[in-house]
């Protein structure tokens, strides 16, 4: 059977496209989360959240396996896997750097980064748990970093990368060894989930 009638990367390229919508759509708008380390509630770009449209979009695809016909498989199956996660990543960068040039949209570009910096998490914690865990990693990940990451309004902690702008270097740099890490990680004799 033919690797995409398996995988369906079309529901990849569909929550792309959700992502990049909603993308112009919220553009800078806030909205007020409970925080644990401020006053009242933080603050924090709608923005944010975003990226969980096109990690679980994938982490669908990915789980999408025969497992016993690709043991067995002649062609790369963990390969054409591999050139998914890195279409996926490249595309919400491209959009990003895009949407920046094109309408002063830097949170586009931090946007692009956590999907990078939350797939490459997702891929690691799937590598040894399952996709149900890398989900759920992803998602705690990204609502620990909300509920925990601001020390002021607008002013993350340096560990709080997923809250960081886009000009940030750590943060990019966390964001591509977290994504060089989990598509190491997907060569991996992984968990399959129930």
């Amino acid at each position: 059977m033919p690797w995409a009638i398996v995988r369906r990367p079309w529901v990849v390229l569909a929550a792309l496209v959700a992502y990049v919508a909603l993308l112009l759509f919220v553009r800078d708008d806030v909205v007020n989360v409970p925080s644990i380390t401020m006053r009242g509630s933080a603050g924090i770009k709608l923005m944010n959240f975003l990226p969980m449209i096109p990690l679980l979009g994938l982490l669908y695809c990915l789980e999408r396996r025969l497992g016993h016909a690709e043991a067995t498989a002649v062609r790369p199956v963990v390969a054409a896997d591999r050139a998914l996660v890195v279409a996926t990543g490249g595309a919400a960068v491209m959009v990003g750097l895009v949407f920046n040039w094109a309408y002063g949209m830097d949170n586009a570009v931090a946007a692009a980064r956590n999907v990078i910096l939350l797939v490459g998490l997702a891929l690691l914690v799937r590598a040894w748990y399952g996709a149900h865990a890398a989900a759920a990693a992803s998602v705690g990940a990204l609502f620990l970093t909300v509920v925990t990451g601001l020390q002021a309004p607008q002013k993350p902690y340096p560990w709080a990368v997923l809250l960081e702008p886009a000009s940030t270097p750590h943060a990019a740099a966390a964001g591509a060894l977290m994504l060089l890490v989990g598509l190491a990680a997907m060569g991996r004799n992984r968990v399959t989930t129930p």
